[in-house]
């Protein structure tokens, strides 16, 4: 009988089932990347506002998305001659969907204690997105946007790119902490960074328990589809959120 005992037995080391071809080098030279791509981004977005340009906002997010995946993409498909298996489009198990809903729980109750916090210094966690969907005339590429492509690319680049990179070289946790960091910091919001790394760390987790990035993107999609559902319903109905 051959397996991962009979190869500890015999003296040969298993292979790491989390291990990828890519290292922190390249995750350094990949988020440098995405830096210059964001400052570019601004100084368009500067641009057109000084040009009075009619831009949707929907469709500038799925567009910004795209461009985060395109270093993850170079630097590991493409450099290394690997599969989307590699970045973590792996099958997974059912229970892990369980245990993500049960995190997600226990985020979402501190995310409700940490609101109320600031709330007493009139502050909010998130920008209200109230204003900005009754302005668009269709909301819908942005629903889409924030609900379904971010979070695919999102934890393709954050948690199967960085994460993954990082943790070859600095071990899982080190690696779930600055991939966290990072993830909370470029959503440039200060008052969200605390509940934005939480969530960072619980995804990389999920990667982490279930070796497949699928887990992470279906809590993701979930979280920023809720977000997004309630205040989209609120322009409606007039909903408190």
């Amino acid at each position: 009988m051959w397996g991962h005992e009979a190869e500890k037995q015999a003296g040969v080391e298993p292979p790491d089932p989390h291990a990828v071809p890519w290292t922190a080098r390249d995750v350094a030279l990949g988020v440098a990347l995405v830096g210059l791509m964001l400052v570019i981004a601004i100084v368009l977005a500067f641009l057109a506002q000084y040009l009075s340009l009619d831009l949707n906002l929907g469709l500038i997010v799925s567009l910004g998305e795209i461009l985060l995946l395109g270093p993850a993409l170079y630097l590991t498909l493409r450099k290394y001659q690997v599969g989307w298996g590699a970045l973590g489009l792996r099958v997974f198990k059912i229970d892990s969907i369980g245990l993500g809903c049960g995190l997600m729980l226990i985020s979402f109750a501190f995310n409700f204690l940490y609101a109320m916090f600031l709330a007493l210094f009139g502050l909010r966690v998130q920008a209200d997105l109230m204003p900005i969907l009754a302005e668009l005339s269709s909301p819908w590429l942005l629903l889409v946007g924030g609900a379904i492509v971010a979070p695919v690319i999102e934890e393709l680049f954050f948690r199967g790119f960085v994460f993954a990179g990082l943790r070859r070289g600095y071990g899982w946790r080190k690696a779930a902490l600055m991939s966290s960091a990072l993830f909370a910091l470029i959503h440039f919001t200060p008052t969200a960074i605390i509940p934005i790394f939480i969530l960072g760390y619980i995804f990389a987790y999920l990667y982490q328990r279930s070796n497949s990035i699928w887990p992470p993107i279906l809590m993701h999609a979930a979280t920023n589809a809720l977000a997004l559902g309630l205040a989209y319903v609120s322009t409606i109905i007039d909903l408190p959120v």
